[in-house]
């Protein structure tokens, strides 16, 4: 956004439109920048969602929708950046930085995506969004970027009620990884501070809006995502610290190991076919639900993120995630040995 006077007119500018304003007259006229030809290039994306045929790829001011069956791709605008989503019956929602809470969008209705849940002032940044099938409740944790912490947020599609908490792990922790099971949320912590708690994991009930406990896993850096399956919360940690696996029944650290060989930093999780599969900046990896070792998928994906990588799967179990500049599908058939990409439309184009 930019502001400035040319003449008598005053001129401010979007991602998509340059406004020109007769303060005078007191008419504006909105000029789309895309029709006035300007070019248009791919965007490094955000948050990935796939759910009903179609998968969506969030970037800066812009949603594109992937529909698999027709292969066509438009694309939605929608204010901020939509850094993680998750698709729950057909309806997508999203947690869309900056300070712009949980969007929605319907593509039965033809409304673009817009806001239906608020988070607190200061809660600025989504990071990470999933769906509470017990309680119909989407699920989102929050960083505060200028005065740290985070918050927990449970929204529900049917009531359009919003239950949130400012720094439900602590004071300096903000929720970057959520995940559920049996109508639990499972909150993971990192910290913008050089010093501090972090990598915190706090078992949260939505619906009382508080704690039932909490562990530290004993993790030097922040929590990077989470996933669950079966009884067991895997967590994959920043800067390559590290898997943790904690059995939920015993409440207790059962596997540490080492992810430096497919990972750099941020990194994500998604549970498909009994599998927990991981993506980085560099690899796609999955883990083995015995021995929690880590194996490679695919190499060098090298993803054209953002904010950090994203990988996500639709009700088949297929994997989706960026290569480059592109988003694959990936059909891992460990057991047969075999493994398929298939490379679907580049991810949205910046309008400038």
């Amino acid at each position: 956004m930019g502001s400035d006077v040319y003449g008598n007119k005053a001129l401010t500018v979007s991602s998509y439109d340059v406004i020109e304003v007769d303060p005078v007259a007191k008419t504006a006229v909105k000029h789309d920048l895309t029709q006035a030809g300007a070019p248009g290039g791919p965007q490094l994306c955000m948050g990935l969602a796939a759910g009903a045929g179609d998968v969506y790829v969030g970037g800066t001011g812009t949603i594109a929708r992937h529909q698999l069956a027709s292969n066509q791709v438009s694309y939605l605008r929608a204010t901020g950046e939509a850094k993680d989503a998750v698709v729950v019956g057909g309806i997508l929602f999203t947690g869309q930085y900056n300070s712009r809470g949980i969007y929605s969008y319907d593509p039965s209705t033809g409304q673009l995506p817009y806001q239906v849940a608020a988070l607190p002032a200061g809660q600025n940044r989504p990071l990470d969004v999933c769906w509470d099938a017990v309680n119909g409740l989407v699920i989102a944790g929050a960083q505060n970027d200028t005065g740290g912490g985070g918050c927990f947020a449970a929204y529900n599609p049917v009531t359009t009620q919003v239950i949130t908490k400012v720094n439900p792990i602590d004071a300096l922790q903000m929720v970057r990884a959520v995940a559920t099971k049996d109508g639990v949320a499972y909150l993971g912590g990192d910290n913008i501070y050089a010093t501090g708690p972090r990598s915190t994991v706090v078992a949260w009930d939505p619906l009382a809006n508080q704690e039932l406990w909490r562990l530290h896993p004993g993790q030097p850096q922040g929590i990077a995502a989470m996933a669950i399956h079966g009884k067991f919360l895997y967590g994959m940690s920043r800067k390559a610290a590290g898997l943790f696996v904690i059995d939920l029944d015993t409440r207790q650290v059962v596997h540490r190991g080492d992810l430096s060989s497919v990972c750099t930093d941020f990194g994500a999780l998604q549970v498909s076919r009994g599998i927990v599969y991981g993506v980085s900046d560099t690899t796609v990896f999955r883990i083995d639900p015995i021995t929690f070792a880590a194996s490679v998928v695919v190499a060098d994906i090298n993803g054209g993120w953002y904010s950090g990588p994203h990988i996500t799967a639709d009700e088949d179990g297929l994997l989706y995630t960026l290569q480059g500049p592109n988003l694959v599908r990936i059909d891992d058939l460990s057991l047969e040995g075999k493994l398929k990409k298939d490379k679907k439309d580049k991810k949205p184009s910046k309008e400038k």
